[in-house]
């Protein structure tokens, strides 16, 4: 029960809400500025859903997206998703170099706010407007230019951004604290992807598809407020994570002031540093893995992930265009993504933080992808040994695949995505910062991006045909357990975690 605050209170409810809010007030700084970033990470996440049940239904409309062909056309758009995930990671390598981890965060966010609110009006204003809609740009309607513009890029921001979130709570946090809090601040991430999910069938009727951007941008705005206050917490209260960037930098600007009064080349010297080209940021990168292997590691388990994602959500794509009304396609993707989410919030609340206190990482790393393999294994045997009366169904289809993306959306959700959380803990600041932000928005988009393109090329081969994605998708399963294997070596014990944030820790001060 509710105990009811000291002191006066004017009514029973104002007594009940000091009551709920004495724990966050009392809280230290780290915990307010945790709360903070975790909940700004939640309204992103819900928010994207928002965006991402909108662009589905635009991408597979008849009216304003590709209809019939969006089948054709759906690993086409993931392949330029790449490039698109590529300029967004250098815009962000760049900002974090010159302005740091807070102001990196800040500007991309508002960029990405931007970006929603122009696509919510354009295709607001053409839902109303046939006549612009149907205007030919290089020979194809400007609707569907904008959708498509819009459905590549909600398909790069989210990485971009929830990675840069997670790289401040893991630079704030022990192991130990992190895999005591990590489950439950994915799991509110979780509960407000259910909420949004399970509102679009609702709020899509009442915005229609282009206000459901808007309420997506408006979403990101509470975050960029929350994530500032975050980081302007931890600037104030001595755990700022850019300690360690700036401790670097002064390391280097140091170096190079000995080295130019050796060489007499201050000036030149200096425009080499100041100038980062795309290749010297490359070379960075490409340096930065070598060092570390667990990076390269998980960069290739993401890369397996995401191209079995791929191919799960061709097949669903391929089959939800058999609905032909477009809020009923959004009300359908938003709910089984809310499903997904509402298992990954009870797996996340009342397993998860068991499992992490008594099991290794590396373990669940192991047993992880094992349910999906099965899906893939279920997918792939004779429609004649399942009950008649399940296959008879005209949608029978679409619910085997729902079932695949379902799991292996439940697994990312709720496992995966903490456990590689995890991993970065112990890193330093550029592995954290960095690394992750490489891994999260190259490796996932080119994962995606890579087996879009070999899924374009056989939909060429076989004329329009999607057969054969049963084989394909068990194949990228068995190669997933297999590089979550390779992964699951390099992964210290969480006694060896804890001794090296100490060490880390220790160098800072």
């Amino acid at each position: 029960m509710l105990t009811p605050a000291k002191g006066p209170s004017s009514s029973a409810l104002s007594g009940v809400a000091k009551s709920m809010m004495s724990p966050i007030i009392e809280s230290s700084p780290k915990a307010k500025s945790g709360a903070a970033m975790a909940s700004a990470m939640a309204l992103h996440f819900a928010g994207y859903e928002l965006a991402r049940g909108s662009n589905m239904a635009l991408f597979t409309s008849a009216s304003l997206g590709f209809g019939s062909a969006s089948g054709s056309y759906y690993p086409l758009a993931m392949t330029c998703a790449s490039p698109v995930s590529m300029a967004l990671l250098l815009i962000y390598t760049r900002m974090l170099d010159r302005k740091g981890p807070r102001r990196a965060l800040r500007s991309t966010t508002l960029l990405c706010i931007s970006a929603l609110t122009i696509s919510g009006l354009l295709l607001t204003t053409m839902q109303h407007n046939t006549i612009w809609a149907n205007v030919k740009v290089l020979s194809l309607p400007i609707s569907q230019l904008v959708v498509w513009a819009s459905f590549v890029f909600q398909n790069s921001y989210a990485h971009l951004l929830y990675a840069q979130q997670w790289s401040f709570l893991g630079s704030i946090f022990t192991p130990t604290e992190a895999g005591k809090y990590y489950s439950y601040v994915a799991g509110l991430s979780s509960i407000s992807s259910m909420i949004a999910g399970t509102s679009v069938s609702k709020l899509v009727n009442w915005v229609g598809l282009g206000g459901l951007l808007g309420f997506a941008a408006a979403s990101l705005t509470l975050t960029l407020l929350l994530a500032d206050w975050a980081y302007a917490t931890a600037e104030l209260n001595g755990f700022d994570p850019s300690r360690e960037l700036n401790k670097k930098k002064k390391s280097n600007t140091q170096s190079q002031l000995s080295d130019d009064k050796q060489s007499q080349s201050t000036d030149a010297c200096t425009e080499q540093k100041q100038n980062k080209t795309l290749l010297r940021q490359v070379r960075e990168g490409v340096s930065l893995f070598r060092r570390v292997p667990t990076l390269g590691a998980l960069f290739f388990e993401t890369l397996c992930f995401q191209s079995l994602s791929t191919i799960l959500s061709t097949c669903f794509v391929m089959e939800l265009k058999s609905i032909t009304n477009d809020q009923q396609r959004a009300s359908w993707t938003g709910n089984l993504y809310a499903a997904s989410n509402g298992l990954s919030t009870i797996f996340q609340f009342f397993l998860l933080p068991v499992l992490t206190q008594r099991m290794e990482p590396k373990l669940m790393w192991r047993l992880m992808p094992l349910l999906p393999l099965i899906c893939g294994f279920i997918r792939i045997l004779p429609t004649s040994l399942f009950p008649s009366a399940i296959m008879s169904s005209s949608s029978s289809s679409l619910y085997l695949i729902a079932i695949s993306v379902l799991t292996a959306k439940t697994m990312d959700y709720s496992l995966r995505n903490v456990l590689a959380e995890l991993i970065y803990v112990p890193l330093d600041f550029e592995s954290r910062y960095v690394g992750k932000e490489i891994i999260a928005v190259f490796a996932n988009r080119f994962g995606k991006s890579g087996m879009a393109l070999i899924l374009s090329g056989l939909n060429f081969i076989r004329g329009g045909n999607g057969g054969g994605l049963s084989g394909l998708a068990l194949a990228a399963s068995l190669g997933w357990w297999g590089s979550a294997l390779s992964l699951s070596s390099l992964i210290p014990s969480k006694q060896e975690a804890e001794r090296l944030v100490a060490e880390r820790d220790k160098k800072d001060d």
